[in-house]
């Protein structure tokens, strides 16, 4: 990074705090697939800290250090914006090559569903991307607003606005000419 530093032409301690400030940016070599779990209050609220305990224990590793096979590097990211679906982690996956790579994220997690996504990627599947529970996005109990037609404004009918203005238009267009008829005469 000080390489880096010296070719930008800035100070070192700007390199480093970019590389240590953006989960995209690695400092040392990562696994085939690098989970990052969520780090952030909502997330943790809702079992964040149990997941990463339960893949440090089954991957055999800690957080922020790679299996001896070099399958996954289990990290840390701050927010990815789906609070309402947490826990949640993401995957990015280099097991195409950097070409192929992949940025995966999965959310609704439980510890036992953490294991099963990481086993599903040992075993060259894919898994499920997204909630692991529900559908789309909506509150641990499920939906509590909108649960029926949303009574108006009503949308306009279109085709009658476009068939009113043609007509007035229509109108204008023979006003207009009687006007300039009844002024050459």
């Amino acid at each position: 990074m000080n390489k880096v530093a010296e070719i930008l032409g800035v100070a070192e301690i700007r390199v480093y705090e970019v590389a240590t400030f953006y989960s995209m940016f690695n400092r040392s070599k990562v696994g085939r697939y690098h989970v990052m779990i969520c780090g952030t209050t909502p997330c943790m609220l809702r079992g964040a800290r149990d997941i990463e305990d339960a893949l440090a224990k089954h991957l055999g590793i800690k957080k922020f250090e790679t299996t001896k096979d070099g399958m996954f590097t289990l990290g840390e990211m701050e927010c990815m914006g789906s609070c309402v679906n947490a826990p949640m982690f993401v995957v990015a996956d280099y097991s195409n090559g950097t070409k192929g790579y992949s940025y995966n994220y999965y959310e609704d997690l439980t510890p036992e569903s953490a294991v099963e996504i990481v086993e599903k990627l040992k075993k060259g599947e894919k898994p499920k991307v997204g909630s692991q529970t529900r559908d789309k996005a909506e509150p641990a109990g499920g939906q509590t607003t909108l649960l029926t037609e949303p009574m108006g404004p009503m949308c306009r009918d279109l085709e009658e606005l476009k068939h009113k203005l043609a007509e007035e238009a229509k109108a204008a267009a023979e006003a207009a000419a009687a006007a300039a008829a009844a002024a050459k005469k």
